[in-house]
């Protein structure tokens, strides 16, 4: 509650000491210095105060508070993004595989995981398929996911589903 009184009793004479100081300057180009030299201590005494209050080191912290906040975030959003681009890499893996299916004679239903290869590259890691299968579909699907996949046999699972 000081801080206040203080800075509206100091406003407030800043105030009154432009007002007369106006009062008293000649017309023309005296006034016109006049009323220039009176806004600016009138705004030093409005924002004197304030700048006072904030010192250096509050300054600092705050900022550090609001680039630490930053990072976290952008950290946040980064792995977000990676998240949404491997569910992206998994979808469309998959619509392509199912895809060749149909273009081979057979609807199949087909689940892509990605992981990483040795140089930190998302790439489809895993693949489950669903459908009625018989040994050209299941050898063709299979060599279909190693062969332009990359997915080895290892990491391939089938499910039957029967008609």
């Amino acid at each position: 509650m000081g801080f206040v009184r203080a800075w509206l009793l100091g406003v407030t004479a800043a105030a009154l000491v432009l007002a007369l100081a106006e009062a008293l300057a000649p017309e023309g180009a005296v006034k016109k210095v006049c009323r220039l030299a009176g806004g600016m201590a009138l705004l030093l005494a409005a924002a004197g105060p304030v700048l006072d209050a904030l010192d250096g080191t509050a300054l600092t912290r705050g900022l550090e508070g609001w680039r630490d906040q930053s990072q976290r975030y952008e950290q946040e959003l980064e792995g977000r993004s990676e998240q949404l681009y491997l569910a992206i890499i998994e979808e469309e893996t998959a619509a392509y595989v199912m895809d060749k299916a149909r273009e081979f004679g057979f609807e199949c239903a087909v689940e892509v995981t990605c992981g990483y290869d040795e140089n930190g590259v998302p790439c489809p890691w895993e693949a489950a398929a669903r459908g009625e299968w018989t040994p050209e579909r299941r050898a063709w699907l299979g060599r279909l996911l190693e062969e332009e996949l990359g997915v080895p046999a290892r990491r391939q699972h089938y499910e039957e589903i029967l008609p």
